[in-house]
């Protein structure tokens, strides 16, 4: 998500401290840090702004429960029923 990019709006929405975990700033790929996003690249970290997005657009439904049934959608696409027995379980933690 560039800062040209139409979610612009909605990742400057973004509470300070959820930027920060989702969207830490990236390095380019020749000044690469372990545990730094690499700028360009779909990193992992940034699943929690994407989600933070498609919550505004859909903005009816609170973020947490949004992300909820994100959980439990990949959950039943990825027949990851023990993962979920074993989260809600505490097991783990």
């Amino acid at each position: 998500m560039t800062s040209t990019h139409a979610s612009r709006k909605h990742v400057d929405s973004l509470p300070a401290d959820l930027r920060e975990l989702f969207l830490p700033p990236a390095t380019r790929a020749e000044a690469f840090v372990p545990g730094r996003p690499v700028k360009g690249r779909n990193e992992p970290s940034a699943i929690g702004g994407v989600a933070w997005v498609a919550h505004k657009v859909k903005e009816e439904v609170p973020f947490e429960e949004f992300v909820e049934q994100g959980w439990r959608n990949t959950v039943e696409l990825f027949g990851l029923g023990e993962l979920a027995s074993d989260v809600i379980a505490g097991v783990g933690s």
